[in-house]
């Protein structure tokens, strides 16, 4: 029986994210899972270390757990051992990769192609509507917090449907309401309308301009509020996707919010995996993405 493959794409990373913690949840328990669990990144793919990972036995577990991050970035030359693997795996290994393209891309590409005819597909996008609601409603109940209904169209009337912005929202209307337990329109009106949508506009578009100290002063202020660094991550991400649009679909756009998203990608990835100071990540991602929008 082949291993079970699991092909995550979309460009909902928030939810992407959120589903694979979940997975890994349900495939590794108890004190050896991370004895069992490996991430390769395609900027930094190594094909003997995967090749090691998806045949190694699982220690103490029934299951291995490997994951293969922005599959659509991988080399040439990596992406025949990770084909290889998918079509003839092992029953103990749990592999899952993720693409950040849509259904249509996957299909135009043979590599990915080939994966969405052995893997199970799951495909994320910005939910709408009352799915939209109800996923706000499951954000605030995991900080035991309601949210009535006329607080909850104004929310989404002021952030729309980037994951990356209803979470860090949430997030701050909850530390903001401190112990009472239902988030009303006032709190939205307050909160929401400056410290979210303005501060993070105002940071990406001092960034944009190479406006350094600017960008920083905001960064600091976010910080301040206890804002979370992989929320910030994800708001700079939907600010930078909706900047882009305004500069249309050239190459040259096209270009710069790709070599944004690979800053954007490490940065994320150092604040969950390296013993650094999270503050001097982010400086240090702003830092950059102002000097790129420089050269732009």
């Amino acid at each position: 029986m082949p291993g079970l493959v699991y092909l995550f794409i979309g460009r909902e990373n928030a939810l992407k994210g959120e589903a694979l913690e979940e997975l890994k949840k349900q495939t590794l328990s108890g004190g050896n899972a991370d004895l069992n669990y490996s991430i390769f990144y395609s900027d930094q793919f190594d094909p003997q270390g995967f090749q090691d990972a998806v045949n190694t036995q699982p220690f103490l577990s029934p299951k291995r757990f490997v994951v293969i991050r922005d599959a659509d970035r991988l080399p040439k030359e990596a992406r025949g051992p990770v084909a290889d693997y998918a079509n003839n795996g092992y029953e103990s290994t749990v592999l899952v990769i993720t693409a950040n393209v849509t259904p249509k891309e996957a299909g135009e590409d043979p590599f990915l192609s080939g994966l969405l005819k052995c893997a199970k597909v799951k495909n994320f996008s910005s939910p709408e509507g009352e799915d939209l609601k109800r996923y706000i409603n499951e954000r605030a109940s995991l900080y035991n917090k309601q949210i009535n209904r006329d607080s909850l169209d104004l929310l989404v009337g002021k952030i729309g449907n980037d994951i990356g912005y209803v979470r860090m929202a949430v997030e701050k209307l909850a530390n903001y309401t401190g112990d009472r337990k239902v988030i009303e329109k006032k709190d939205v009106e307050t909160l929401v309308g400056r410290s979210l949508e303005e501060s993070v506009f105002d940071m990406t578009d001092a960034m944009c301009s190479g406006n350094k100290a600017k960008a920083l002063r905001i960064l600091s202020g976010l910080l301040r509020d206890s804002t979370k660094p992989e929320g910030i991550i994800g708001a700079i991400g939907a600010a930078l996707k909706r900047k882009a649009r305004s500069m249309g679909q050239s190459p040259r756009a096209r270009s710069w919010l790709k070599e944004c998203f690979s800053f954007l990608s490490k940065a994320d990835r150092d604040v969950k995996t390296r013993d650094l100071d999270k503050k001097v990540i982010l400086e240090s991602l702003v830092i950059r993405l102002a000097e790129l929008s420089e050269l732009r």
